[in-house]
């Protein structure tokens, strides 16, 4: 089926009237989903790396959404993690037939999270969308329902998050099943609340260390999720899966209550309008 392009400013501006900010001169293309949420989803695996499992897991801070909005029940919610550090999708195949071996009823859907650079680099590209469209067909085949977890760019490299975006976007669309948009989320955050950092440094080694004077160095690229970071990618989460907005949830995940509040709101303004299908709408300033 052939990809909608739709105007990505148009979420930008619907995020900028919402939290004050400025509005984008710019104007980005963004690719439309074919598939859109249906049905809640209780039982989820999370395939992925440390994207994932960052600050505690993203599927714990999802299920303390759930269960802080008294939307939890024993023995029908369940939400685990199998996630293998720096890992390519091709490397969970193996464990996730293991994984799909399980009773059924022990999950309702898989959701898939690759590398970061993955989908876009041209050495991985194609071999990320093989191994998708296997664990994909083993996921059709136990009558489950795939997801896809879109990544985000690095901190300060917008491209890298707008071509993430479309080539999980159109991979979900050729396989015709859904994807959440969390790295749209995290291209529209910094635009729009640039004060929160959703990234922290990863440690890259040491200097002067043969001084009293020892300093850590860091990597250049800022890719992994500072704690904000996680916490908005289980809002957008929460917003795809529920279709309903977190918006006053009581659980921040311990950030301060403003900073949870705006990410809250920025996840559903993102969510529903990348779902809505072939349309584009920027309101009237």
């Amino acid at each position: 089926m052939k990809n909608t392009v739709v105007n990505f400013f148009a979420l930008a501006v619907l995020c900028t009237l919402s939290l004050n900010g400025l509005a984008q001169n710019q104007k980005t293309t963004l690719i439309q989903p074919n598939v859109v949420p249906a049905d809640e989803v209780k039982k989820a695996l999370f395939i992925g790396n440390s994207f994932s499992f960052y600050n505690n897991g993203v599927h714990n801070h999802l299920g303390s959404l759930i269960r802080a909005n008294d939307e939890w029940q024993v023995g029908e919610n369940r939400l685990r993690l199998s996630t293998l550090s720096g890992g390519y999708m091709h490397e969970h195949i193996d464990d996730l037939r293991y994984l799909l071996s399980k009773p059924k009823g022990t999950w309702e859907a898989i959701i898939l999270q690759g590398h970061s650079y993955e989908p876009i680099d041209p050495k991985t590209r194609e071999r990320f969308a093989t191994s998708v469209k296997q664990a994909v067909s083993l996921i059709k085949a136990e009558q489950l329902q795939p997801i896809l977890l879109m990544t985000w760019g690095y901190k300060g490299q917008p491209d890298m998050g707008i071509d993430l975006a479309n080539a999980y976007t159109s991979l979900a669309n050729e396989l015709d099943v859904l994807v959440v948009p969390v790295g749209v989320a995290f291209w529209v955050a910094e635009q729009q609340i640039p004060q929160i950092d959703l990234f922290v440094p990863d440690v890259l080694g040491l200097k002067n260390k043969t001084s009293d004077k020892a300093e850590l160095t860091y990597r250049k690229d800022l890719k992994h999720p500072s704690n904000a970071g996680t916490y908005l990618m289980a809002c957008v989460l929460y917003s795809a899966l529920y279709q309903k907005s977190p918006e006053g949830n009581i659980f921040n995940a311990g950030l301060d209550p403003a900073i949870a509040l705006k990410l809250q709101k920025l996840s559903w303004l993102v969510t529903s309008g990348f779902y809505k299908q072939n349309k584009e709408t920027i309101p009237k300033q």
